[in-house]
């Protein structure tokens, strides 16, 4: 399409005298029942709703022997400026790896964010991946404990990254390598982790014409 056409599209609501407001969606996944599986891409690992022994109670968790980060993705969905949160719990059954959490703005394969709670060496990380693979961005130390339920919130508003655990922040990050794309959870290789849900509040703004 001609540029000045596109300008004109884009002018004309001004013009005409438009408002515009922002609006708060929220949305919610439920993660304790089977079906909730037909809204989830599967990137690696093997998930699926599962009984939890000390819990007693169907969650989403992930089984797997070789993969380096189980990932699952909301399905069709991206988002630009956002809240997400999930409550997990990182079980103490394997001694190995205890580590889980967000994937935010997923590109693909090379872009994308990871926000890990790590209950053996007991710290947060925000990790970024590339084409050339990992990158720490941020970490801290904090004292996090297995067998137990956290909420896990990051926040994302152009090129700064909030993270939250429990309402208290504990990482802030500017980066804008990427700036939108899909939610989803996370394990670090054998992590018997489970996830009770996954919720997004995101930002949009609508224009509407004077009368």
């Amino acid at each position: 399409m001609n540029k000045k056409i596109l300008l004109l599209l884009f002018l004309l609501p001004l013009l005409l005298g438009a408002t515009y407001v922002s609006k708060s969606v929220e949305q919610s996944w439920e993660l304790n029942k089977p079906e909730i599986m037909d809204h989830l891409d599967q990137l690696s690992g093997k998930w699926e709703v599962a009984t939890a022994p000390k819990l007693n109670a169907p969650f989403l968790t992930q089984e797997v022997k070789y993969a380096d980060f189980p990932k699952v993705l909301i399905k069709d969905k991206d988002f630009y400026d956002f809240e997400v949160s999930t409550r997990l719990y990182i079980s103490s059954e394997n001694q190995d790896t205890q580590s889980a959490g967000l994937v935010i703005r997923y590109r693909n394969l090379y872009s994308y964010y990871m926000l890990f709670v790590n209950t053996k060496d007991k710290r947060i990380t925000l990790t970024r991946a590339a084409m050339g693979g990992l990158k720490v961005l941020k970490r801290l130390n904090h004292e996090f404990s297995p067998d137990r339920w956290y909420e896990l919130k990051a926040t994302c508003q152009l090129n700064r990254i909030k993270a939250f655990v429990d309402g208290e922040m504990l990482l802030e990050v500017e980066d804008s390598t990427s700036t939108g794309g899909k939610i989803g959870l996370v394990s670090a290789g054998t992590t018997r982790v489970y996830f009770d849900k996954i919720g997004v509040r995101s930002e949009t703004i609508e224009a509407s014409l004077k009368k």
